[in-house]
């Protein structure tokens, strides 16, 4: 298997709407994000998807998540290496 090639250094415009993306995601908002938006963030390994996360409350059941990844945490600031995560 041939490993990944190392994705270009986004430019200035992309790592703005890469950070407002984030912020989406953060927010638990991503459920409008565009999918060729979401794929940007998910190629250079900024969130991962997890599935399922179980979720309780009002909200009971199987669900999808969008977490930070620790290299999506660096890329926002952050000083903590714990991903934050978002369910849909």
């Amino acid at each position: 298997m041939t490993p990944f090639l190392k994705l270009p250094a986004m430019t200035g415009g992309a790592v703005q709407q890469a950070q407002e993306d984030m912020a989406l995601i953060a927010r638990g908002e991503e459920l409008d994000l565009p999918w060729r938006r979401l794929r940007v963030v998910i190629d250079h390994r900024l969130v991962e998807i997890t599935t399922p996360v179980i979720v309780g409350g009002p909200l009971a059941g199987s669900r999808t998540s969008i977490a930070w990844t620790n290299e999506g945490t660096r890329f926002m600031g952050q000083e903590t290496s714990l991903g934050k995560r978002a369910t849909a």
